[in-house]
């Protein structure tokens, strides 16, 4: 199968793409300017050429009235991108600017789909449990509504949005591997492959394509105590703290007003704040430090007991088996075993 295809698939490794349902305002969409990817809740969306080049890929500042919609539905043949919030949508050209506040009612019969997507000039709008999508010329009226059934991977995609005029497209997870599905008008069905920096903008990305995210306690000092007699004892624990720059940061063209660091720091923090079935370990890390790591001293003077030994533990954080962000915490202990207490705050759900 083409698809994007995760080096951790085969180590029974949790790592997901997660879906709207857990990262809500997230979603995807193709307009004549290109594909995108909206995530609120970085507060910015990706524009890329197609998902599967990953060619001149952009990130934009999206305007916080634009934040935390329900749907956000792209005309592949024009400029019109449809958000959709609560039981009313409106028309917009642009994700940079204030949308208009003349909202219009969605059609009972439209209201309450797991996605919308817009083709050959109509609205198709998922109800998934139902296992059908609703066909219709117009989300205010429903006119010329008709039903289709939907099968195979468009029974339970990720995302879907319009990815032509002609053809529908759906993200779903195959095993460890997110796939793009496309099923045209005629019928015609076909897979693609989603370029790696086009995944690791989604929540969950990350650790799909470098390993799910991990937190461990480091042995950084050892000292010990062999005679039968107290002993006075100087040392100076040395620590690295911050965050080390490495191929977890896909370099996008940042051209809003985030740089490219700031944006794959954000994209970390999410990445670590998610649940264990999406690649992350549901903690905070804003308030650690996001500067590039340095080494730190700190003098220590303990007086050690006869045959004691001390062993000094350094929390970092990683994904698959590389670490990204050394944090401040440190822990004592007169076992060799490692704490087992995660010293960061719990992410909120």
């Amino acid at each position: 199968m083409n698809c994007s295809e995760s080096p951790w698939g085969d180590e029974g490794v949790m790592a997901a793409v997660a879906p709207q349902t857990i990262c809500p305002g997230t979603d995807v969409f193709a307009t004549r300017h290109g594909s995108f990817i909206v995530r609120s809740d970085l507060g910015c969306y990706l524009q890329v050429l197609d998902f599967s080049s990953g060619q001149d890929i952009k990130v934009w500042d999206l305007h916080p009235a634009c934040r935390g919609k329900g749907h956000y539905v792209g005309d592949p043949t024009s400029s019109a991108i449809y958000l959709l919030d609560g039981d009313s949508f409106c028309k917009v050209l642009d994700l940079n600017s204030e949308p208009p506040s003349n909202a219009v009612p969605l059609h009972p019969s439209c209201q309450g789909g797991d996605h919308y997507a817009s083709c050959e000039g109509r609205f198709f709008v998922f109800f998934l449990k139902r296992g059908v999508a609703l066909s219709v010329a117009d989300l205010s009226t429903a006119t010329a509504a008709k039903e289709v059934p939907l099968e195979g991977p468009f029974l339970d995609g990720l995302y879907y949005y319009g990815a032509s005029a002609t053809q529908i497209s759906c993200f779903g997870m195959h095993e460890s591997r997110l796939c793009g599905h496309l099923l045209a008008t005629t019928g015609d069905k076909e897979t693609f492959s989603i370029h790696p920096d086009v995944v690791s903008f989604l929540p969950g990305g990350l650790a799909l394509i470098h390993g799910p995210a991990f937190g461990a306690w480091e042995c950084i000092k050892l000292i010990s105590n062999a005679t039968d007699m107290p002993m006075p004892s100087s040392h100076e624990i040395t620590r690295r703290v911050g965050y080390l720059k490495s191929a977890f940061g896909p370099k996008y063209q940042a051209c809003g007003s985030a740089d490219s660091d700031s944006l794959a720091i954000s994209l970390l923090q999410a990445q670590f704040s998610l649940p264990a079935a999406y690649g992350g370990m549901r903690v905070q890390t804003e308030q650690e430090e996001w500067e590039a790591v340095a080494e730190e001293g700190e003098p220590l003077r303990v007086i050690l007991q006869p045959r004691q030994k001390l062993y000094w533990w350094h929390y970092r954080l990683g994904f698959g088996e590389e670490a990204v962000l050394f944090c401040r915490a440190l822990k004592i202990t007169r076992s060799p075993s490692p704490p087992t207490h995660i010293p960061l705050p719990l992410a909120h759900s």
